[in-house]
This record gives structure tokens, sequence and C-alpha cells, in this order.
């Protein structure tokens, strides 16, 4: 079995390279960066072989493996040889932005795209353009690790002396200039949700309420949330790896969590805590790039804020213990999630036959 992420280090692939090491077998990664080797064998209990993606040997792994295990595109996107399984793990569960053939860029050729639920089951089948049961509903490999993490133990790591504070992760998905679809000039999308002003409000009240928000930002992004701030923390490219860290088990240590349109709440749900929607360009956003669930406001579980006002509303129900979305999270779990377990990784190498030696 090899396994590739174009970002190296990646919580689903670990998993299945630990489950394999379970079985004992030994997964190959496949590394875009070779120094990142001593990391990721520091991130992962169990034996496993990495090689340099671009290399000789790398390919002939590659194209003599029985299991492709893969986050993206691999070499190409070509059909799977017929002595050759290949699964698309992708990026999370596909029922918020778009990709693949709905973006206009084709399917994703795979023997299998694993997801959590019938709703992503039928997503994924049209974006990536396969048969229904080449989808199977096992769950996501990477929410085995959140489930499992040791959130006081990953509350202190993270948070340090003052772990105690009501701490809240902000995932905001990132943002660019594209071009508009349909003249072809750039979209209004911008590469940060909120303008400074606002997060300087956010900032004042967090530090008076003796709160804080802890912002991982996407791994492309180098500019937003730039600045010197009392309440706010900023994880940038690198940040957890330099703690020896990955983000699913991060996951578990924070009270609630504020994104967008990112799928990171799809997995964060089934914790059971807050989730706040922070998406003040989501105009702008349905113009660039569109979303698959519409209209989007309904179908996500718990406060909607289109402003800094909304936005501090939310932040001060969770600070202060006031949670009303607890039924509507209950909802969704349950259409979004038809496993609620830690075992999607033992689901998904049973359904691929590969067995303890």
């Amino acid at each position: 079995m090899v396994l590739h992420s174009p970002h190296d280090i990646e919580d689903g692939l670990i998993a299945v390279a630990e489950e394999c090491a379970a079985r004992g077998w030994v997964a190959t990664f496949l590394l875009e960066n070779p120094r990142r080797g001593p990391l990721l064998r520091s991130l992962t209990t169990g034996q496993v072989a990495i090689l340099p993606r671009r290399s000789v040997r790398g390919v002939l792994a590659f194209l003599t493996a029985r299991y492709v295990v893969k986050s993206d595109r691999l070499y190409g996107d070509h059909r799977p040889p017929v002595a050759q399984v290949v699964v698309s793990l992708w990026h999370g569960e596909p029922p918020t932005k778009m990709t693949a053939r709905f973006r206009g860029r084709g399917g994703v050729h795979s023997s299998y795209a694993p997801v959590c639920s019938t709703v992503g089951r039928a997503y994924r089948a049209a974006e990536f353009g396969m048969h229904p049961l080449q989808v199977p509903i096992v769950g996501a490999p990477r929410n085995d690790r959140m489930l499992r993490a040791d959130r006081t133990a990953m509350r202190e790591r993270l948070l340090g002396d003052d772990a105690d504070r009501a701490t809240l992760l902000w995932m905001p998905s990132f943002r660019r200039a594209a071009p508009d679809r349909r003249s072809g000039s750039a979209g209004g999308l911008t590469e940060g949700p909120f303008p400074e002003r606002d997060l300087r409000s956010l900032d004042a009240w967090l530090d008076q309420h003796g709160a804080r928000v802890v912002v991982k930002v996407h791994p492309s992004d180098t500019t937003t949330f730039a600045g010197d701030f009392r309440a706010i923390r900023v994880l940038r490219a690198g940040d957890l790896e330099r703690q020896g860290l990955t983000l699913y088990p991060v996951l578990s240590a924070f009270d609630a969590l504020i994104t967008d349109m990112s799928s990171i709440w799809l997995d964060y749900l089934l914790l059971d805590r807050p989730l706040i929607f922070a998406f003040p360009d989501v105009a702008d956003y349905r113009s660039v790039r569109g979303l698959n669930l519409e209209p989007y406001e309904e179908w996500v579980p718990g406060p909607f804020a289109t402003n800094i006002e909304g936005l501090l509303t939310a932040v001060q129900d969770v600070v202060e213990g006031r949670d009303s979305a607890v039924e509507e999270r209950r909802r969704a779990r349950l259409r979004f999630h038809q496993y609620r377990d830690d075992a999607s990784t033992v689901r998904l190498l049973d359904g691929l036959g590969i067995v303890r030696r």
C-alpha cells in the first residue's frame, strides 16, 4: 500500500497507516518533501516506509502497489488498472464546497471514495463521476484520530498554563480573488472574512471577558489575521507540526468551532460542541465558486453570522455557557454521519480485504 497527500502530513492517511501496521502491513508514504520523513514517523505509531514522490523508487512503488490511498490526485489522474485498488479519501465531506465535475474540472478516477453518509455519497458520486457503489459509507479515517484524542492532555499541551480559559477554534477557508465564471473578470472574494477593525472588536471583547480564539489559517494563507492581538492567537502553516501535533487530535481541545463553508464542521459535529458560522461574504462566495447545500444558512446547525455583531453575540453565548443548537446538531449528526464511532479506518480496511497477517 502507498499513501500520498500533497501536504505530506494528513490525519486520514496517518490513521490508515496505523491500522495497516496493527494488521502487520507496512504502508509506504510518498512524500512531496522527503525532509519531512522524520516528522511523519514521529507522528505515526507503527512501522511505515517513506519514499520521495519525485523519484524512480517512488514511481515504482506506486506502479506496483496493490492499494493506493490518496487525498488528492497522484501522478496525474488516470483510471486505476485492474490489478490496483485506488482509494480517494479527499480533503473532507462533499456537501459544502463544489469540487471536481461541479467546478468543470472533470471527475476523479478512483476505485473507491469513502464518505460518512448517504448525503455525502450522492454528492461524491456526482462530483467524481463514480457509481454509488464505489462510494462506501464507512466514515472518515481522520475522524478516528479526533475521537480518540485525550482532550485534557491536548488542551494543556496546546494552550499551556491557562488551558482553563474558554477557547474557541476559528478555521476560516482560504479566500482569494478568482475569475467570475460568467464574465471572466475578477470575482469579489478577498483573502479574509472580516476587516481588521472587526477583528480588533472581537479581540477586545475576548480580552475583557477572559476568553480566547485560536485561528488556524489555511496553509496557503500568509496575510490574514496579521497583527498583534491580546486574545486572538494565530496558528500558521507549520505551527502545529513544530509542536508535534496534527489537526484532528487538536480539534478535540476546543470548546467550540467557528468556520464558514469549510467541511470541517461536518467532522466537528461528532464532538457535539457548539458551531458558529462566520460568513459575511457568503453572497460573493456563491457568485464566484458556489455551494452544494443551498440555502446554506438553513442547513448549518448553529448561528450564521454575516457581520461582527452577529459573531460577537454567538461567541458570547459560548463563553457564557448558552447552547441553543443542541437539537439542530443532533439532527445534523443523524443526517451527515451514519457512524459516530472511532472505527472508520477499521471499516475501510475490512472492506478492502486487508486482513491481519
